[in-house]
């Protein structure tokens, strides 16, 4: 089955990621990148690292991108 739900916190202002919701069948299989970019310092843990990292395509962890660009969108 190919449903689910990646879900990316983030502060509004600085962009840092404040939690990562991830649900479905195969959601442990990519649940660690968010939590190791969340463990990230110096500015490291910041929604741009999504946008600007390539993911393999096609893969699950491509979500972690397309979730990104979503929440970026809904800022302006």
């Amino acid at each position: 089955m190919n449903v689910g739900t990646l879900k990316i916190l983030f502060h509004r202002e600085t962009k840092e990621i404040l939690g990562i919701h991830c649900f479905g069948e195969r959601a442990a299989e990519i649940i660690h990148i968010g939590q190791a970019i969340m463990e990230q310092k110096g500015g490291g843990n910041t929604i741009e690292y999504f946008v600007n990292t390539t993911f393999n395509y096609p893969t699950m962890a491509e979500a972690y991108r397309v979730a990104a660009l979503n929440g970026l969108n809904r800022l302006f």
